[in-house]
């Protein structure tokens, strides 16, 4: 891939303004990173066929074949205040969900899951000046071609032109990014909608100890709430939750 082929026919407000490709890095949120640092401007995103060290939440690895998947950064610059900080991830796994298809959920907070297993992962990380978010670099590690070998992941296809799915994910991410602004309407149906675990009975760890329950709800910025087996609704930030898995 190469900047002129993601950028040919992209429709974008934002998001995919400034394109950049390499064939290795440890890691594209450190390339995007030092550039925002630099000054790259808002929407500028980074490609990457390789990631020696590609990380997750909670210092997970992301691994994925050479050249068989999308693992790009975006820097953000929106003008957020500290309590919507939450929609950024819900923003990124939206965008994933859309362009994986109908049949792709989210698994609280940042996984996008189709029915083999997990398609994709979101890494968002922030800087605060002061008490207030200026620069976000999200992070995505999507699937396309094959995934790495063993149960639990799931890709979109041998056939699938990984150009086609990087522009419309780019174009996915550029319209839910125009709507973190305004009315969390919108934000609140999808990502209820698009639940992987909503009314099933699931186990989250939270600083070490853990809780089982049946979710009655989530949302993308209050978390998930749970009617513990005591009877008793509490509800995780998202934030704060290192595993979430369904429970028998």
């Amino acid at each position: 891939m190469t900047p002129e082929s993601i950028r040919t026919r992209l429709h974008t407000r934002v998001v995919g303004r400034h394109v950049h490709t390499v064939e290795s890095c440890v890691s594209t949120n450190d390339l995007a990173w030092k550039a925002a640092l630099e000054g790259a401007p808002d929407g500028t995103v980074f490609f990457s066929e390789e990631q020696t060290k590609g990380r997750g939440r909670f210092g997970r690895v992301w691994s994925a074949p050479k050249g068989k998947g999308l693992l790009l950064s975006a820097i953000l610059r929106p003008e957020l205040g500290v309590d919507r900080v939450p929609l950024v991830t819900a923003m990124g796994a939206l965008a994933v969900a859309d362009v994986v298809g109908d049949e792709a959920r989210i698994r609280f907070p940042n996984d996008v899951m189709l029915e083999a297993g997990k398609v994709a992962g979101v890494l968002v990380e922030a800087r605060f000046i002061g008490a207030k978010p200026d620069l976000f670099i999200v992070g995505i590690g999507l699937n396309v071609n094959a995934h790495p070998p063993g149960v639990g992941a799931a890709s979109l296809g041998p056939d699938v032109a990984r150009v086609r799915v990087a522009r419309e994910l780019l174009e996915s991410l550029d319209a839910w990014y125009g709507r973190l602004e305004g009315s969390l309407r919108d934000y609140r149906k999808a990502w209820r909608d698009r639940s992987a675990i909503l009314k099933k009975r699931v186990r989250i760890r939270e600083n070490g100890k853990a809780a089982v329950g049946v979710v009655e709800d989530v949302d993308p910025l209050d978390g998930v709430t749970l009617r513990l087996e005591s009877g008793h609704l509490r509800t995780f930030r998202g934030e704060h939750v290192e595993h979430l898995e369904l429970a028998r």
